[in-house]
């Protein structure tokens, strides 16, 4: 029926049906963007530039956001051994540096490692394709900011995550819910639809997934990110394959609340 590979999800493919651009699994929703599976984007030097990962007011804004979603859970931070996994520009890595134990960033690209290592900042930084068996010590909280839906290999990331977990390690993470009104209302606008999102998850499939690995839903969110209008036009830009909007807008410091069908999870290893 379809040459895409087995859904991500781990559902039988046998159940997957097409509509329009998408490949949906029959059981949980979550669905393959066949359109995005066929531009394949590369992360490479230019992938956090492009994106203005290094934009230190879009930077502000999403340590603001980080903020807002830890007070929202309740998570602590306090003494932990935190990782954040696709930490882009790294701008939330100083501030769970100062309330952290030890921090690691995870990220799939050289450039954003040494854009991190040459501010001084000391935290433990790899990358993703060159990750030890085991870290010198297991994990106490994993975050995932817009990064899960990224993960060309769910399985073995979680695997490995697993093996190098706390007892009762948590899991703070957000990202597009394929299940969501907004896609389900705006399709191909969805901004979430995206060269780069290739695997949406719905609710269900990423709740399952992490239950079969021993991590079960500890609270869930609604979670809001805080935008300027330079980010949301970049954004819209640079969904249509136009670029620059971040020096038009450069000086503009309002922001505003804003969720386009995302979903807020905080997960918490069983034992």
């Amino acid at each position: 029926m379809t040459t895409a590979p087995p859904l991500l999800c781990e559902h039988p493919q046998d159940r997957a049906v097409r509509k329009s651009h998408r490949l949906v699994c029959g059981v949980c929703g979550s669905f393959w963007d066949l359109e995005s599976r066929a531009a394949h984007v590369e992360y490479d030097a230019s992938y956090p530039a492009e994106r203005g990962h290094f934009d230190p007011h879009v930077g502000a804004l999403k340590v603001r956001t980080l903020r807002h979603w830890i007070a929202k859970t309740t998570l602590s931070l306090d003494g932990k051994r935190i990782c954040e996994v696709g930490f882009g520009g790294g701008t939330c890595l100083p501030f769970l540096a100062e309330r952290a134990g030890r921090v690691i960033g995870i990220e799939t690209n050289q450039a954003a490692i040494d854009h991190v290592r040459a501010t001084g900042l000391d935290v433990d930084l790899l990358l993703a394709d060159r990750l030890p068996t085991r870290l010198d010590a297991a994990v106490d909280l994993w975050l995932f900011q817009d990064s899960f839906e990224h993960l060309p290999d769910p399985s073995a990331f979680v695997a490995w995550m697993r093996d190098n977990s706390a007892p009762h390690a948590e899991i703070l993470m957000v990202l597009p819910r394929a299940d969501s009104a907004s896609e389900w209302v705006l399709g191909r606008y969805w901004p979430h639809k995206l060269s780069d999102h290739e695997f949406h998850w719905s609710r269900a499939g990423l709740t399952d997934f992490f239950a079969r690995r021993g991590f079960s839903v500890r609270r869930e969110f609604y979670p809001l990110k805080f935008a300027s209008p330079q980010m949301i036009l970049a954004h819209g830009l640079h969904k249509l394959g136009i670029d620059g909007a971040r020096e038009w807008l450069g000086r503009v410091r309002l922001s505003v609340p804003l969720n386009f069908g995302e979903q807020g999870l905080v997960l918490e290893r069983r034992g």
